[in-house]
């Protein structure tokens, strides 16, 4: 799909891209589910949860002015506190993360395709935002992204 038309699909249902991060915050938050987290400037933070204190804040009526501070200061279950100004994106796994099996099973042919705004391979996008710097790093990642 083209990047142009799912940025325009985010725009009109989150109004920006931080409104669809802030969703996908609070939705990692209220179902526990792992996810991995990637930064512009550091490392991902791989395999983690979401604390819960920000969706219990918004169901016990927490306001916009509460909610904006708390996503300043998102405690990771790795220990790490983040803002979602760092967040470059929220990629979902399922509970209990991958077994070997499973990452064995998935076909990187995927990873070839180009599908990013520039033309870019999902390999190159995988790349850069797990910051990977080994080709191993890149299949790694590809499969845990594509098993996803």
């Amino acid at each position: 799909m083209d990047r142009n038309i799912v940025m325009k699909m985010i725009e009109e249902k989150f109004g920006s891209i931080f409104g669809f991060l802030g969703y996908q915050i609070l939705m990692l938050s209220a179902t526990g589910q792992p996810c991995d987290i990637t930064f512009y400037k550091k490392p991902p933070a791989i395999n983690i949860k979401i604390d819960q204190r920000i969706c219990l804040a918004i169901m016990y009526g927490a306001h916009a002015k509460k909610l904006s501070e708390m996503l300043e200061y998102i405690r990771l279950s790795n220990g790490d506190v983040i803002s979602i100004g760092e967040i470059w994106t929220i990629n979902s796994v399922p509970e209990g993360s991958f077994s070997e099996k499973d990452l064995k099973a998935v076909d990187l042919s995927k990873a070839e395709e180009k599908i990013g705004p520039n033309g870019e391979t999902l390999r190159k996008m995988i790349s850069d935002t797990y910051h990977c710097k080994t080709r191993k790093e890149e299949d790694y990642y590809l499969h845990r992204f594509i098993a996803s």
